[in-house]
């Protein structure tokens, strides 16, 4: 019987699991495993299990591979396995962690004072600083190793040499070292580093004029009033509110002015486009990408995907917008679970789609899961509880939601569908528009028994202009999938007691928070009195317009 000690340490206030060798292999470790409730074995952490020895190697080192492999995860991502070197081109040497090749001693992915070789005796590629291989880059004075016309260890305005008459590296400078050599301030510089130049600009060598200069570095204009360089798409030289951004591009440096910057709130710039966009929406990006936060230029954003966006996707390890359909089904959309940090498909309820018990999503108003004779309808808003109820019965109660047919616009990007639906509501009745050339008529699912009922009143559409009302009919869109909510802004009063009025555009359809409002009850119900969606110039709004009935004189 092997156990897993548990040791109290007073200096640290807390308990220490002592991990011994067990019954496991050599190279593996015995522990507790919480999921089995038991010990078991594993390798140590960086090492990988190779089942054809059943030993633990080191993570990317040649392990038991042949030459020119490395040891890294399966496809599973549980065991070790074998793995060729890439090509790399000539005098470089290829590095399995950073899956790169990186020059000859040069110090690439090494700490400093270590350069990047071969080892002759394993062939595998090794961080060090063996001076019988590197003898032209040791440096005796500290036993480390460095790049040659780099200041290494020099101090300023002198580059780390080989002198190949001394047979030994050294710190100098001179004029005939053209490439690194400073006139206006007579010393030797790391090329590509500020070195003499100006806060922006970088030393660089200028092969038609056989000397080095200043010049702006990499996304940096030049401000003529100072001659610094700053960050474009940044403050910079600026005033508050307006931001640096290019003018003239040549091959030396770039020439910026202050604009006044045009983005609020959390949207930021995006010079591609010359437009704002939100951040966490995928605005101008391509798919798998979302517009997010450029650190270097705080003003500006940029198309990118990280494991730390909220809309990260692991199984595609693409980025996703929330509330769009992303990697989900027809019927679901992309949320987001505060419970578990992470993302998940859920159904669409802007399409109309519910959560049945079995996990599956259903359209409401349809058989559904449901038994012949009956419709899929809500119990409860809050929480949304599905039923099976027949189609005589009301199917939503007091159902401050209503599901009409529209139509996505041609024109807005796919993931930002709006709605052609007009629909009216006076108290507790709804109305509902068939086509653009019939009466609105009122829908008795709610009305009354009660044989004394005043007769029903009816909606029509005004007459005034029968030219814009052919227009509407022709141009209507065909009736897809899509539900949204319908709103209201324009209404017009008669000589009767009807109301009417020009069908417009409801708004786009809303996003899964703005539903969940609606669904759990805390959105603000409608007041009394009739009120009917869209406007009648054919613009999107879903801000409501309550009126009252005209009585005739």
């Amino acid at each position: 019987v092997y156990r897993i000690l548990k040791q109290y340490s007073i200096t640290r206030g807390k308990t220490v699991v002592r991990i011994s060798q067990g019954p496991c292999g050599e190279t593996q470790e015995f522990y507790y495993d919480p999921s089995l409730g038991k010990g078991a074995c594993r390798c140590p952490r960086g090492s990988l299990l190779y089942p054809r020895t059943g030993l633990c190697y080191p993570q990317f080192s040649q392990g038991p591979c042949s030459p020119r492999q490395y040891l890294d995860l399966d496809k599973d991502g549980r065991k070790g396995q074998c793995y060729d070197f890439l090509k790399c081109p000539l005098r470089h040497v290829y590095w399995p962690r950073t899956n790169t090749c990186y020059e000859y001693h040069t110090r690439g992915p090494c700490l400093k004072g270590y350069l990047i070789y071969v080892n002759p005796n394993t062939g595998f590629p090794e961080c060090g600083c063996e001076r019988n291989l590197m003898f032209s880059n040791y440096w005796s004075l500290t036993g480390l190793c460095f790049e040659l016309f780099k200041r290494g260890p020099c101090l300023e305005g002198a580059i780390f040499l080989y002198n190949a008459t001394k047979g030994a590296t050294e710190c100098s400078c001179s004029p005939s070292i053209i490439t690194n050599y400073h006139n206006e301030s007579d010393g030797c510089y790391e090329l590509n580093q500020q070195g003499p130049c100006l806060p922006g600009q970088i030393l660089t060598f200028e092969p038609n004029a056989m000397s080095t200069q200043c010049q702006c570095r990499k996304d940096h204009g030049l401000w003529p009033l100072s001659g610094h360089c700053y960050r474009l798409y940044s403050r910079g030289p600026c005033e508050k509110g307006h931001f640096f951004t290019p003018t003239t591009n040549n091959s030396t440096n770039m020439v910026g002015e202050c604009q006044v910057y045009p983005c609020t709130g959390t949207h930021r710039y995006h010079s591609a486009a010359d437009s704002c966009f939100r951040l966490g929406w995928r605005a101008p990006c391509p798919e798998g990408q979302l517009f997010i936060y450029d650190e270097e230029s705080p003003l500006r954003g940029m198309c990118g995907c990280t494991s730390e966006l909220v809309g990260f996707w692991a199984a595609d390890e693409q980025c996703y917008e929330l509330g769009s359909r992303g990697p989900c089904q027809h019927s679901q959309i992309l949320s987001y679970d505060k419970a578990t940090g992470s993302v998940l498909c859920t159904c669409d309820m802007r399409k109309g789609f519910i959560t049945w018990h079995d996990g599956l999503c259903y359209r409401l108003e349809t058989r559904g899961p449901c038994s012949a004779g009956q419709v899929l309808g809500v119990k409860k808003w809050r929480p949304i509880t599905p039923i099976c109820t027949s189609l005589t019965s009301s199917l939503f109660p007091d159902n401050p939601l209503i599901f009409k047919d529209a139509s996505s616009r041609e024109s807005t990007p796919h993931q930002h569908h709006e709605s052609n639906s007009v629909t009216a509501s006076r108290d507790d009745n709804i109305y509902a528009l068939g086509t653009l050339n019939e009466t609105l008529t009122i829908d008795t699912s709610n009305a009354s028994n009660s044989q004394n009922a005043e007769p029903e009143p009816q909606l029509k559409m005004a007459s005034g202009n029968t030219h814009r009302s052919e227009r509407q009919l022709d141009d209507r869109p065909m009736p897809t999938n899509i539900y949204s909510l319908g709103a209201v802004d324009d209404m017009y009063e008669t000589s009767d007691k009807n109301m009417e009025y020009y069908p417009g555009r409801s708004g786009r359809s809303m996003a899964d928070t703005e539903t969940w409002g609606l669904l759990d009850g805390t959105y603000p119900r409608s007041p009394d009195g009739t009120y009917y969606t869209g406007r009648s110039d054919g613009e999107r709004s879903l801000t409501p317009w309550w009126g009252s009935i005209t009585a005739a004189t």
